[in-house]
Order: C-alpha cells, then sequence, then structure tokens
C-alpha cells in the first residue's frame, strides 16, 4: 500500500515524457509480480495440504482422474510434499502408467530417504522392465530400510536368480522360508529349482546345512533337505496346498 501511494504521487511528473510513463509501468509491473511471487511463496505450502487432503478425502467417492487432479495440484504448490508423490504413484500403477509411477517413487525416495516401500515400488518398476541391475539397487535399498517385507525379500531373491547369481538368490530365499511366510512354498520350489542346474547342487546344499543350526527350524531344514535330495514334497508345502 505505500508502494502504491509513493507512485501515486509522482504521477504527475512521469506523465510529461512517455519514455518515463513506459518505465514506470514496467516498474509497477514487476512490483506487482513481485507480490504475486511472495504470495504465492508463502501460501503455496497450504494450498498443496489443501489439494492433498481433497484427494484422500476423495479416494472413495471420486474416480481415478479426479483423484489425480487433487494430487497433482497438492505437487505444484508444495514440490516437497512427499505423501502426494506416494499417492500419485499409486494412482499411475492403477492408471498403467508405469513410467510416472516409478518417477513418483522416485521424488518420495529422494525426498524421504528412508521411504523402504518407495525403493521396493521403483524396483518391481525395473524388475518389470527386465532392468535387473537397477532393481537389485532400488532393493536393497528397500532391504536396508525395512529389512522385515516379505514381498521385498522375495522380489530380491527373484532379481538374483534371473541375473543367475544363485548362491545369493538362494540366500533370500531361504530368508522367506525361515520366516514361515506365504511366499514360503514359492520360494522353496525356487530352491528346488536351482539345485536341479548342473553344477548347483553343492551350493544349494551347503547353503541349507549352513543354515540348519537354527535349532528351532531344524525340522524344516531337514524337509528341504529331503526335497533336494529326494524330490519328497516338504509338509509345510503340502499344507499350503490343501
Amino acid at each position: 500500500m505505500r508502494v502504491w501511494i509513493c507512485l501515486r504521487g509522482i504521477e504527475p511528473v512521469i506523465a510529461s515524457s512517455k519514455f518515463l510513463k513506459f518505465i514506470f509501468l514496467i516498474f509497477l509491473l514487476l512490483v506487482v509480480l513481485l507480490q504475486i511471487y511472495i504470495n504465492r511463496m508463502t501460501l503455496s505450502p497450504y494450498y498443496g495440504k489443501v489439494f492433498y487432503k481433497l484427494g484422500m478425502e476423495c479416494q472413495n467417492k471420486c474416480g481415478l482422474n479426479k483423484q489425480l487432479s487433487y494430487f497433482q495440484k497438492a505437487v505444484f504448490y508444495d514440490p516437497n510434499l512427499t505423501d502426494a508423490y506416494y499417492q500419485l504413484g499409486i494412482i499411475y500403477g492403477e492408471k498403467g502408467q508405469n513410467g510416472k509411477e516409478s518417477t513418483s517413487y522416485k521424488k518420495v525416495a529422494a525426498l524421504d530417504y528412508a521411504n523402504a516401500d518407495a525403493y521396493f515400488k521403483t524396483g518391481l518398476h525395473y524388475f518389470s522392465k527386465g532392468e535387473f541391475d537397477y532393481a537389485l539397487r532400488y532393493f536393497l535399498q528397500s532391504d536396508r530400510y525395512d529389512p522385515n517385507s516379505d514381498d521385498m525379500v522375495y522380489y530380491m531373491a527373484e532379481t538374483y536368480y534371473k541375473k543367475k547369481m544363485y548362491r545369493e538368490a538362494v540366500f533370500h530365499y531361504m530368508r522367506i522360508i525361515s520366516r514361515r511366510s506365504p511366499l514360503s512354498v514359492e520360494a522353496c520350489e525356487r530352491i528346488w529349482r536351482i539345485s536341479k542346474i548342473p553344477d548347483q547342487y553343492g551350493m544349494v546344499s551347503d547353503e541349507v546345512h549352513k543354515i540348519r543350526d537354527n535349532k528351532e527350524q531344524e525340522k524344516l531344514w531337514e524337509q528341504i533337505d529331503q526335497y533336494l535330495k529326494t524330490d519328497q514334497v516338504p509338509e509345510f508345502m503340502r499344507e499350503s496346498g490343501e
């Protein structure tokens, strides 16, 4: 307001020269733009949270495009709003836009370096594309911050399997089995398949015997050992198939 009053005071002087009048208009425009910029920088995080809240409230009421619009506006006003990028990743995934999904999760990981789920889902993107080196890089980061995710450990084992790094694959498949995870059957079948690859049985047997030192799971590892030797399906796998 004070700037405006001062400018009105010198207006008669400026009017005497077209050039000065032009300079005055440019100056006035810059003042207005500066004020808009200041207002936006001050209010943008607030608007970002407003649109994020609208997007979350819309989840069970609106279609994906409406939700997408809210979360896009949220990150436009607040580029550091991690949760909004995470929701964008989910929506892009549901829409089958895998490139944008991966970009969103990468942004989450960049803003929140300890977000294990963002690393995992970025790894899944690369795994689905067959880019196993990149996939493994993100799975390892996910494992670093959340080693208890069965899905992540399984896909990390699958990645090693695809890369023909069988010893590492067996190690992580056994992590799954030792937890009695719902993925144990698939993990055990993978170990059995690896044991049938030429020159791999000895390595698989050695890895299984290493972990048999865990007395609480001695019976489980005995069953797996027999599975490798005789193809006799372990009891826990039969129970799962019933």
